[in-house]
């Protein structure tokens, strides 16, 4: 029997998931509420107290896409997903959150969503990059 202080709210929302700002898979929430969420994926070596980035991609209009970042701690993991506490949300956050759970948003295709995470994963690396030179000489 589970004890909750509040109402979970199911849903089917696509999420990218970070690790140290790095996004390292696609999940989807599948119930949740402002004070947590369980997400499904088939992402590996999670671990409770870890912390994860999540970020829902919505689509507000035909051609405008909005982000929502939100920072959590891994609370348990089994072999289909994990549940994870939300940190420091906000009441505009929190209000934005129960809206999303309850609304079912358009998200993107899971393949914009490896699109998206390529070009900012290559933009990163172009990024740590600059300024340095590819070849360092020594005198000796």
């Amino acid at each position: 029997m589970e004890h909750r202080c509040s109402e979970r709210y199911t849903a089917d929302i696509k999420i990218l998931i970070y690790r140290y700002g790095i996004p390292v898979a696609i999940g989807r929430i599948k119930n949740g509420n402002r004070y947590g969420l369980y997400i499904e994926s088939d992402l590996a070596d999670v671990h409770p107290l870890q912390q994860l980035g999540i970020e829902v991609l919505v689509y507000r209009s035909a051609q405008k896409l909005q982000r929502y970042k939100f920072e959590s701690i891994v609370v348990h993991s089994n072999g289909r997903g994990f549940g994870l506490e939300l940190d420091a949300l906000g009441e505009d956050a929190a209000i934005q959150l129960t809206e999303m759970l309850l609304a079912a948003p358009v998200t993107p295709q899971t393949t914009e969503l490896f699109a998206m995470v390529a070009k900012r994963l290559r933009i990163q690396a172009q990024a740590h990059n600059q300024g340095r030179p590819r070849h360092r000489y020594i005198n000796i």
